[in-house]
């Protein structure tokens, strides 16, 4: 029993500690983020009575082309990203459930009271207890600010 206990509140603490510190990181960013008001290629193509129908082949190859252009370019941003999203990654909220983990995993190795069945369930338990209670404590609070 306690190898299942310690199993699924490592796992609990670990999904709700990355939920949170991405909430956290996607909340510090959507303020950075300017919205304009411009329509894109796919609202400019929208011709729902066919009147351009000449233009439209025209229309398809230049996103044809755009969409080679955006892949090129978020090929490069690759490095960018993942700086950007480092803070999450490596976030207190994370490391700290995730020590607790490995430590619970030695104490109850090292004290013999490990057993593997219990702890795997407790494992696969945790993580949609885990996302229950972070969708309730988390995610429903930022949906009414």
């Amino acid at each position: 029993m306690i190898s299942f206990l310690v199993a699924m509140i490592s796992s609990m603490l670990i999904v709700a500690g990355s939920l949170y510190a991405y909430r956290n990181m996607i909340q510090s960013r959507v303020g950075d983020v300017e919205v304009e008001d411009v329509k894109d290629s796919i609202d400019m193509m929208d011709d729902p009575y066919d009147l351009y129908e000449e233009e439209r082949k025209s229309e398809i190859t230049d996103i044809k082309q755009m969409i080679k252009e955006e892949k090129a370019r978020h090929k490069s941003n690759i490095i960018q990203n993942t700086t950007k999203n480092a803070s999450a990654m490596v976030s207190v909220y994370r490391l700290i459930p995730y020590a607790f983990l490995i430590l619970g995993f030695i104490a109850l190795n090292n004290s013999r009271t490990l057993s593997i069945l219990p702890y795997l369930i407790g494992l696969g338990a945790g993580i949609p207890l885990g996302y229950l209670i972070s969708k309730k404590l988390f995610i429903s609070q930022s949906s009414e600010h």
